[in-house]
């Protein structure tokens, strides 16, 4: 299969005998196939995922599987599969340095990877210093002690929370693999890596479980749809360089608009529990899946959990419905109200303002969740006042939009890739500043200036390019 013909190739379930072996993959001598992933960055502290597998690159000569889910056969494996990744017995370890060359490096020491995680490990690595570049090497070794070609790459931890200093960092989400643009991985990967953020964040539906096809029926596959989204030559790259916050969605916890007690029989035996287990393997994660992070004195943000703690959709609306729970609606004001951050961003993985299509009942800007969207707003509005702003994913479009009575202000990132883009109800004048049907993502940017703080956010597309920004400074002390 030529690059030319990708596209073309795409929707079908073909055997890929001639992809081309992107150079920018890990090497042949490397078993880390499936990446490393560096998350939860703090002015102190940091995880680094790791993972041992088979083979140093992943696998282009399976079967092919995309498009609608199709009956899985009874005779094939995951590992028959394009983009396949065993994972494989051995150790890792990572060192750790603020010298490029590792000099004087910290060592976590190796440690046996486990078979129930998917052969990966998480370090939790803690202090650090802030505001400072740290180069690593994520290392694997066999059973036997032998090692494999490392992975190099380095972060930038967070400045302190009364430091001055800008940040810059991007946002994505609805990541489809039936809709990738590239065969070497997602062109925004590349542009993201083009320019370089302090972070990402992953806002949601990572990858699609219940609709990607094979459809994640057991643990093994559900596996397998990380394995071949992270092991592109440029998720690989970008995730060396770019260090991340995962939230995750219906998608990527079990099946679209997804509750706890909602199981479908399409999805057996694979269950919620299991999906909410996987999530946390694989990607680098603390206790809690809602959580904040502060980026010195100018920006703040939040993380919040909306399928763990979340009523049927179907439930009747009032005061006792909720997509986040009592615990972490009073954990989010509580710590609002005590940061003083310029910035406050609340990053939702469903929209809080919208407008969504009247056929939709699974977000806070829908009527099925009146009460509790109406209930943050107004909170929004009489607490924090211009110093917020909400950054959803979910949504397949981009856009700027402001709720027309609390005035809370929302932006969309878009999908991942153009094909993904749809489903957007029309612009609506009461609600939108800006808004496409493209795909792309978002970028953020704080800094300080005098007695003035800016923020600007800038929608781009797929390639890097601004295709709409907004502005807006505040006086601060």
């Amino acid at each position: 299969m030529k690059r030319r013909d990708f596209l073309a190739a795409a929707g079908g379930s073909v055997l890929a005998g001639a992809w081309p072996w992107p150079a920018a993959s890990a090497g042949a001598d490397s078993r880390q196939a499936s990446g490393v992933k560096v998350g939860e960055i703090s002015h102190n502290s940091a995880i680094v995922w790791t993972r041992v597998t088979e083979r140093g690159v992943r696998r282009y000569d399976g079967v092919i599987r995309r498009g609608r889910p199709e009956p899985f056969p009874k005779d094939l494996r995951s590992f028959d599969l394009e983009g396949s990744c065993p994972g494989a017995p051995g150790r890792v370890r990572v060192r750790l340095s603020a010298r490029e060359d590792l000099q004087g490096a910290r060592d976590t020491g190796w440690v046996d990877v486990d078979p129930q995680r998917d052969f990966s490990h998480q370090f939790e690595i803690a202090g650090l210093q802030p505001s400072t570049m740290y180069f690593y090497s994520a290392e694997t070794a066999g059973p036997n002690g032998r090692p494999h070609e490392p992975l190099r790459g380095s972060f930038r931890t967070a400045p302190l929370p009364d430091s001055p200093e800008g940040i810059q960092f991007a946002m994505m989400t609805c990541q489809k693999y039936s809709q990738l643009d590239h065969p070497d991985g997602f062109h925004i990967y590349d542009s993201i890596e083009k320019l370089a953020p302090r972070f990402l964040v992953s806002a949601g539906d990572v990858v699609y479980y219940d609709s990607d096809d094979p459809r994640a029926t057991s643990v093994e596959l559900a596996r397998y749809h990380w394995q071949r989204m992270y092991s592109y030559p440029r998720h690989i790259k970008m995730g060396l360089t770019v260090p991340g916050y995962w939230e995750k969605d219906d998608h990527d916890t079990l099946f679209d608009d997804a509750w706890s007690t909602r199981e479908p029989n399409i999805m057996l035996p694979f269950t919620w529990d299991e999906g909410l287990r996987l999530f946390r393997e694989q990607t680098p994660m603390g206790p809690l899946t809602y959580r904040t992070a502060r980026w010195g004195k100018s920006l703040q943000i939040w993380l919040v959990e909306g399928r763990d703690y979340r009523s049927p959709n179907n439930m009747p609306d009032g005061p006792d419905k909720t997509i986040w729970g009592v615990e972490q609606k009073q954990w989010l004001k509580r710590t609002m109200l005590a940061s003083d951050a310029d910035w406050k961003l609340l990053v939702s993985p469903t929209p809080l303002v919208g407008p969504d299509r009247g056929n939709k009942n699974d977000n806070h800007s829908n009527r099925t969740f009146q009460h509790e969207g109406d209930e943050i707003r107004g909170w929004v509005q009489a607490n924090l006042g211009d110093s917020f702003f909400n950054l959803n994913g979910d949504r397949h479009w981009q856009y700027h939009s402001i709720h027309p009575d609390s005035k809370v202000h929302e932006f969309s990132a878009g999908a991942a890739s153009d094909a993904h883009a749809a489903g957007s109800p029309g612009e609506d004048r009461d609600y939108h500043r800006f808004h496409q049907i493209k795909g792309g993502f978002l970028s953020v940017e704080t800094q300080r200036k005098g007695n003035l703080s800016e923020i600007v956010f800038r929608h781009r597309d797929v390639f890097g390019k601004v295709v709409y920004e907004y502005r807006r400074e505040r006086k601060v002390t």
